[in-house]
């Protein structure tokens, strides 16, 4: 349960779910880092996907599997099989240790997601947000405040910017249907192809268009069962146009997947 505290600079009530006094924005040094309000915590592998997709994770170097029963060596993952969740570690030599088999899906995402966390940790990175470092002054943090919150305008801008130009590019994305059971799928530039006896989901990148004007095949934004196909986000190739395309997770580019330890359990 979060305590409650007086802020020492403007003497306004916070708790500890507090990292700053969101009266005067100084650092509360009784913050507690893992406390639920300040740390996201997702209950579902949906969620999981999100939160990793919104911070950029590139899951692929990084070695976790989220959704997906992955049989190669040096691996965390989690996926349902049937009414249950499992949980496991591929290790060097490929041998797979279950972390956790059953139905309890919050449960299994959270021994995951702790993984994922402690793995991030090892190297310096804070999804979750930094470690709380004690106070300073109280004027020194109203400077940092005022810095960060120009920053915060100057990036939201960018994104602004960034968003109506990819707004552009991607207006035409979704999935078309050609025939002869070959789905595409169009994201910016680029061409994807799939065929309905396709077992291994794998999505393939075409040299051209499919057509010269493709719009009369368009079939939809958002996958449908009825097609028979794999849905192309959640595909290893929907995961590596991500990776790749997640320049700004600069926390990531160093990550080496050697950092772990893969002959244990876990």
């Amino acid at each position: 349960m979060a305590s409650t505290h007086k802020c020492e600079y403007c003497g306004s009530t916070i708790t500890s779910e507090d990292r700053f006094c969101p009266n005067c924005g100084a650092e509360n040094p009784n913050y507690i880092a893992d406390t639920p309000r300040q740390v996201f915590l997702p209950r579902t592998v949906a969620e999981l996907k999100e939160y990793c997709a919104e911070r950029g994770m590139p899951l692929l170097r990084m070695r976790f599997f989220i959704g997906e029963d992955y049989r190669e060596p040096k691996a965390f993952g989690i996926y349902r099989d049937g009414d249950e969740f499992v949980v496991y570690k591929n290790k060097a030599d490929g041998s797979r240790a279950v972390r956790y088999r059953g139905p309890d899906e919050a449960h299994a995402v959270d021994e995951i997601f702790t993984k994922l966390l402690e793995e991030c940790h090892n190297r310096g990175i804070y999804p979750d947000g930094k470690p709380a470092e004690g106070a300073r002054s109280g004027k020194k943090k109203t400077s940092l405040l005022r810095i960060f919150l120009t920053l915060l305008a100057v990036m939201l801008a960018v994104s602004l910017i960034s968003a109506a130009i990819s707004g552009f590019f991607h207006r035409n994305d979704g999935y078309y249907n050609f025939g002869g059971g070959t789905v595409y799928y169009h994201h910016g530039p680029s061409w994807y192809y799939t065929y309905d006896d396709n077992s291994s989901g794998y999505w393939y990148e075409a040299d051209s268009a499919p057509a010269s004007d493709p719009s009369e095949y368009y079939i939809g934004e958002d996958w449908d069962s009825d097609w028979g196909v794999s849905d192309f986000k959640e595909s290893s190739t929907w995961e590596s146009i991500q990776e790749s395309s997640s320049s700004s997770s600069s926390d990531y580019d160093s990550w080496d997947s050697g950092g772990t330890d893969w002959d244990s359990d876990w």
